[in-house]
């Protein structure tokens, strides 16, 4: 897979495209768009609908469940989706069961109408198959007003991010730190970027065979253990959106989230704490390691069973990620067109990445494993059985998956 170089794309800070904001498209039909919820697809969602008329539907649907609907549209003989959103993790065994389309012709011929860039396409060898629209990392948000009133120096190393949570405790903070440890995706999302920060891997690659029974691994998983305990007990239960609205509500102190939710923090109708929270990159695990975290795009892919009109669908979505949406929600993410121009809220994402957060892996082997990891840890996180325990358990989930799929022998 190749991926252009985003980010320094966007750091040159190339001069912006001129877009048209009437949504222009000829033809007739249905355009129906699977994603899942946050305020980026939010905002493209709504720009797709104002292509709809008399004579073309067009349906966004935004759903925290979109990667178990995605899987069954992808795999049906005909899917009621035309198009769906995915990211470095969920498109790579899509492209292995060979269920996407390519996007080359239709990228050919609207390259100028659209002013599609070179670092939006996601390309498998020489085969177009995502338009990405963003750039996501994640990293430390933290409360300002409640580290000074305590003199607390914004941590770096999850070791001072541990200390600095006793000492919040120690000073009557019940909660001082929020993580996202109740989606299993969402758990194994948290252990992979300490995994990988910390020196572990995920799979070898000449076997295909699972890595995560390490030292390096039991190290990265006991360190979730070691931050549970300054959790709310609920947090098995939690997911991003409950970790942000922890942060908004003051109801915790610090939490590693992802960087396209920080300017929600300063959103008067949703947050009790505008201009009250810091960001800073992620911490590292080993001194001169890289920052907890990994490097994501999102995007749109096409589906090859669609029962919808391609040419129609590319338009609607390429109309919504034009220059001007960005020109227009510049705040709202880290954008992938030369029109964005960074900020206060993305620039934590900037220094994670150019502080060396790896890609995340894009191969099927990296995702069974993402999967495998997150069915299993939380039994090691809870006090039911070791953190070894549970990474054999995921060891062995993770080889019946590889087996089943062709990947190990």
């Amino acid at each position: 897979m190749k991926l252009k170089h985003i980010l320094p794309a966007l750091a040159i800070g190339l001069s912006p495209m001129a877009a048209s904001a009437e949504c222009t498209i000829e033809g007739t039909g249905e355009v129906n768009v699977l994603s899942n919820f946050f305020e980026a697809l939010e905002v493209l969602a709504a720009e797709m609908e104002t292509c709809e008329r008399a004579g073309l539907a067009v349906e966004t649907k935004l759903t925290t469940d979109h990667k178990e609907e995605t899987n069954k549209a992808f795999e049906s003989s005909t899917s009621p989706w035309d198009a769906a959103a995915v990211a470095n993790s969920s498109i790579t065994l899509l492209q292995a069961k060979g269920q996407l389309r390519p996007l080359n012709d239709l990228v050919e011929k609207y390259r100028e109408k659209y002013d599609i860039e070179e670092g939006m396409l996601i390309r498998f060898g020489d085969d177009i198959m995502a338009i990405a629209f963003m750039v996501n990392a994640q990293h430390l948000f933290y409360r300002k007003d409640i580290f000074e009133e305590n003199n607390i120096a914004v941590p770096t190393t999850w070791d001072e991010v541990l200390e600095a949570s006793e000492k919040l405790k120690q000073a009557g903070i019940e909660h001082p730190y929020g993580a996202a440890f109740g989606n299993s995706w969402e758990l194994a999302n948290e252990y992979v970027n300490m995994l990988l920060a910390n020196g572990g891997t995920l799979f070898d690659p000449e076997t295909s065979d699972s890595t995560f029974e390490t030292p390096e691994a039991v190290a990265a998983l006991e360190k979730m253990g070691a931050l549970y305990r300054y959790m709310s007990p609920n947090s098995m239960s939690m997911d991003f959106g409950d970790v942000k609205r922890q942060l908004q509500q003051g109801d915790v102190a610090m939490a590693v989230m992802w960087g396209n939710e920080a300017s929600g923090m300063d959103n008067p109708d949703e947050s009790t704490v505008v201009g009250q929270i810091g960001f800073a990159q992620s911490p590292i695990m080993v001194e001169g390691g890289a920052p907890s975290s990994t490097f994501w795009w999102d995007g749109y892919v096409m589906l090859k069973n669609l029962d919808g009109d391609p040419d129609l669908t590319f338009q609607v979505l390429m109309h919504a990620m034009r220059a001007e949406t960005v020109k227009e929600n510049n705040d709202v993410t880290l954008w992938i067109r030369s029109a964005y121009e960074p900020g206060q809220y993305t620039a934590a994402i900037t220094d994670t990445v150019v502080a060396g957060a790896p890609p995340y892996p894009m191969n099927p082997q990296a995702a069974l494993a993402h999967s495998a990891l997150g069915e299993n840890i939380a039994d090691f996180i809870v006090g039911k059985e070791s953190a070894q325990d549970s990474l054999a358990d995921a060891t062995k989930a993770y080889r019946t998956a590889a087996r089943d799929q062709g990947l190990l022998k």
